[in-house]
This record gives C-alpha cells, sequence and structure tokens, in this order.
C-alpha cells in the first residue's frame, strides 16, 4: 500500500518521500575506469575521451572527461580499495546493491578488461554485504561487429547463468534471477527466447522502457532510464506503461561531456542538482517498489551520485536520510580516511590489516 512516509530537511532542500514505504534502492554502476597502472601506462579512455589529460591539474581538479570530479581522485574500477571505499558509502546510505553495467564475454576492445572490472565489483559487493544483478549490454554485440551476435549472446547468458545467477546474493524477482538489457538495440523478440533457452530458471528479463515489446516471450517489463522530456517523460510512463515488473529510476541530472571531450553522444541537457534528484525519486517512489539510481559514477553523462569534489557527499546524505539507514554522516568521513590511510601506507602490511578490520567494523556494524 502507498503512503506518504516522511518530510526530512536536509542540506537545505527539503525532501518529500511518499509511495511505497520500503523501496529497495540500486545504482547502476559503470566499471570502465582505468588509471595508468591498470592500463599499460595510459589513463583508460572513460577519463579521456579524446581531450582530456588527467595528469594535468588546475585548481586541485584533473582534467578528466567530466564537469564533475571524484572526491578520492580518477581511480581504477578494479582497485579492491576503491571497490571497498564505493561499496561502503552505498552499505552506509541505505542502497541494496549494484545493478553492474556488463559489456559480455567477446574479447574486443576494452569488453575484457569491463568484465574483470564487474568481477572485482561483484567480489566486493559480496565482501561488504550488498546485492548485485547485470544489466546487459546488447549493442556491443553490434560495435564488435560478433559475427553471429545469437550464438554470442548465448555464450553469454550461460555464463552469466554458470557465474553470478548461482550467487546468493545476486538479486531475484518473480523466481528468476533479475536481468536488464539496456535496449534491445541488437538482438529482437524471437532473438532472446532463443538466447534464453539454454537457462533454466528463465531469469526475470527487463528491457529499456517503452521497448517491452522488443524483449521476446520471457520479458516481465521494463526499467525506467533519463531521457530529454524529463518528469514529463517518466510520469507518462509510470502512469501509462502496463508491464508487470517496472523499476523506476532516481537521478541528479544529465551533464553529458560528449562535445567537450570530442565524442559522439546525446548533447541535451537536464539541470543538475538536488531539486531533480528530489522530482525523480519522489516519482519513483509513488509508482515503485524497486529503485535504480542512475548512476553511481558515469562521470561521461554527468549522472553522478558517488562523491565528488563539487557535490560531497549531498546524494549519499540525502539517500541515507529517505531510506531511514542506521548509519550517519560521519560513516561516510570515516570510511573515506580509511581509504585514504589505505592508499598512504599501501606497504605497510600491519597497517592495512587494522584499516581493513576497521573498515569491515563499519559496514557490518548492523548486519
Amino acid at each position: 500500500m502507498k503512503t506518504i512516509l516522511a518530510l526530512f530537511v536536509f542540506t537545505q532542500c527539503i525532501l518529500l518521500i511518499t509511495g511505497y514505504p520500503n523501496p529497495e534502492v540500486y545504482v547502476h554502476m559503470m566499471p570502465w575506469f582505468e588509471t595508468p597502472e591498470t592500463n599499460n601506462g595510459t589513463w583508460g579512455q572513460h577519463w579521456t575521451m579524446v581531450n582530456d589529460n588527467p595528469d594535468n591539474v588546475t585548481d586541485g581538479k584533473q582534467d578528466i572527461a567530466s564537469f564533475f570530479h571524484p572526491e578520492i581522485g580518477a581511480y581504477a574500477s578494479s582497485d579492491p580499495d576503491v571497490i571497498d571505499w564505493q561499496l561502503g558509502i552505498m552499505k552506509a546510505a541505505g542502497i541494496s546493491g549494484a545493478f553492474i553495467d556488463w559489456p559480455g564475454t567477446y574479447e574486443m576492445y576494452d569488453y575484457p578488461q569491463n568484465k574483470r572490472n564487474a568481477e572485482a565489483i561483484i567480489e566486493g559487493i559480496r565482501r561488504n554485504g550488498l546485492k548485485f544483478a547485470i544489466v546487459y549490454e546488447d549493442n556491443n554485440l553490434n560495435l564488435a561487429s560478433v559475427p553471429d551476435q545469437i550464438g554470442q549472446a548465448t555464450i553469454d547468458m550461460e555464463y552469466l547463468q554458470a557465474n553470478y545467477f548461482n550467487q546468493d546474493n545476486y538479486v531475484y524477482v518473480d523466481d528468476g534471477p533479475l536481468l536488464m538489457d539496456f535496449g534491445p538495440q541488437v538482438l529482437h523478440r524471437e532473438d532472446w527466447d532463443a538466447v534464453f533457452t539454454p537457462l533454466e530458471p528463465k531469469p526475470t528479463f527487463l528491457t529499456l522502457w517503452n521497448q517491452h515489446q522488443e524483449g521476446g516471450a520471457y520479458c516481465k517489463g521494463e526499467f525506467a532510464w533519463v531521457w530529454v522530456d524529463f518528469i514529463d517523460g517518466l510520469d507518462r510512463w509510470y502512469v501509462t506503461q502496463r508491464v508487470p515488473v517496472k523499476v523506476g529510476t532516481a537521478y541528479p541530472g544529465f551533464q553529458p561531456f560528449y562535445t567537450n571531450g570530442g565524442w559522439p553522444g546525446p548533447g541535451y541537457f537536464i539541470d543538475y542538482g538536488v531539486d531533480t534528484f528530489q522530482q525523480t525519486w519522489d516519482l519513483a517512489l509513488e509508482y515503485t517498489e524497486m529503485i535504480q539510481i542512475c548512476t553511481w559514477n558515469d562521470y561521461g553523462e554527468g549522472t553522478i551520485i558517488e562523491p565528488t569534489l563539487e557535490y560531497g557527499t549531498t546524494f549519499v546524505d540525502i539517500i541515507q536520510q529517505a531510506t531511514g539507514s542506521k548509519y550517519t554522516h560521519e560513516d561516510f568521513e570515516k570510511l573515506t580516511e580509511i581509504y585514504l590511510l589505505r592508499k598512504q601506507h599501501a606497504d605497510d602490511p600491519d597497517m592495512l590489516e587494522k584499516l581493513k578490520e576497521q573498515h569491515n567494523a563499519i559496514v557490518h556494524r548492523f548486519d
């Protein structure tokens, strides 16, 4: 039953929490960031695009392909210290886990690195006591010019079933492992039926909003995302789109860096800040029992809620209040302090063990 829950006053904003009383809150997480230490001496393309170089620093900010800058600096997605910091912040905010943008198993471009990073994140998710699900990118089959797209997608699905779906912290909905696709863009209708044939149980499969007709016989619903029509589009989808499973969305804005960075991509903007997050959060909470925040860390599109130099912990503070988390703002500060000390004492095993114990004491305090 939907109800009005509470009124929070925080960081100079009023956040009205309405709708479903106990939504599951997840973040969409990108695993594609690399540093010179993890990328053969060069920064990964998602920090640089064409025009930027993180080695250049102005007023304490690295020259990265974004209007925003990570509080801890540009990082490698596979770094276990970074992963613990990110997931610790999520847990302290009352976030249930991450929906991981997953490239598939085909070895082309940076897909193998992204898959490696995703698996490091999945290991960290277990370590920190959270849950996860996969968001597949079927368009990667096209970008990589895969000759047998259905065959490769089937291999990808069998990999998911053998390695992820069987984990006890994988998200299940309606007795099936939750699987989302950012599309479909390449596979359509009967293609998905063929791809899912070897899987038992069948996944609870969701397409991007307004595309469930392309998801085949096993498609159960849709998830919302960012689009140029902003609240009008979201409101229309929540009210009129009738599918069994809906995952709502909340986001702080859309500030793409593509033009500045020299990449192709969307050129529209949605104001970034607390007001946008509040509007999208309230709408999602009114209509859905599961919310995907998009995103945790897509710096190139400017949809980030992880702590940044520009906004600090603003968004995770709001989420912490809204979810009724037992943690406090001071836990965010302590987790960041532990991360920085891990880097400072990287060559001191005894200190690292103490810091690991301190991190675990925070993230598992209420388990």
